[in-house]
């Protein structure tokens, strides 16, 4: 953990000792991670277990133990087929802290532990428990029983549909540009990338690059598991706020989701699907126009 946050865990862990209905307190995420640990530009990510995370989170003056605030956020996802709400408040310190605080019921315990086992088998730490042994064995159960989500080679088929979409959206984009909607094409297009792309980029390396890393999801350490070719490409596919390089940033990604489309399909033995590509760019040259 990084000195800047030693003295916040301990203030975390004694508040936890003088409130009745938190029952316990575990610190995850970058901080306490053994691969690519944090460092002071990375935040806490700290699980509580309340007998209500309502009042937690309809109010943040709970927090002002912890110093001066200068913002924070309440974000909600509803998972319904847990019956449960994972609620996350999110606090800027002056001094340049950042906490994130997911707060749930303690009365599901087991099933938040297996619902975050992916991110708690990278590391974490007990700060705080009414009973740290039954805490602890739950959680080691937890992890015991976590498979990771480690997909197969990706198929042919699968690949084809993401270029589908990814190809479909780009000249839609460029539509947009053509009718004089930039904010809305380069939302897309910038979104496009950030999804789509991220994930036909998975995909390549997945089939035909040899680089590890464990802790991947959404792009994580993306830049350390990438081969120097795509690096140079990357800083390309997003668009500025410009008709001209939204048309631009479309050409650039068309060549680069051919290449990596490429790249798989002969890591696989497989010929790329050019009749697409052949059909796509006297479209994209009318953008041009």
């Amino acid at each position: 953990m990084h000195p800047k946050y030693i003295k916040t865990i301990e203030k975390v862990a004694g508040w936890c000792r003088e409130v009745n209905d938190v029952h316990a307190a575990i610190v995850l995420g970058s901080q306490v991670r053994s691969e690519a640990p944090g460092d002071e530009w990375s935040d806490v990510d700290i699980l509580l277990l309340v007998d209500d995370p309502r009042p937690y989170l309809q109010a943040g003056d709970w927090l002002d133990f912890l110093g001066e605030r200068v913002c924070g956020l309440v974000e909600e996802t509803p998972l319904d087929w847990l019956n449960l709400t994972w609620s996350v408040r999110r606090v800027l310190f002056a001094d340049n802290r950042a906490l994130d605080f997911s707060i749930l019921p303690y009365a599901r315990i087991d099933s938040v532990l297996a619902l975050n086992a992916e991110i708690h088998i990278h590391g974490y730490r007990v700060i705080y428990a009414d009973d740290p042994e039954d805490v602890t064995a739950r959680m080691e159960a937890s992890l015991a029983a976590f498979k990771p989500d480690r997909p197969g080679p990706v198929g042919l088929a699968e690949v084809e549909t993401l270029v589908d979409e990814l190809l479909f959206n780009l000249i839609w984009a460029g539509k947009k540009v053509k009718r004089g909607e930039l904010w809305v094409a380069v939302s897309a297009l910038n979104q496009l990338a950030g999804t789509k792309l991220l994930q036909l980029i998975e995909h390549y390396l997945d089939t035909a690059s040899t680089v590890p890393g464990r802790i991947r999801y959404e792009g994580r350490f993306l830049e350390q598991r990438i081969p120097a070719w795509l690096a140079d490409e990357l800083p390309e596919c997003a668009a500025k706020y410009d008709a001209f390089d939204v048309v631009r940033t479309i050409g650039h990604l068309l060549d680069l989701i051919e290449r990596l489309a490429g790249e798989i399909c002969r890591a696989k033995g497989a010929a790329l699907f050019n009749r697409k590509f052949e059909q796509f760019k006297p479209l994209y040259i009318a953008l041009l126009e």
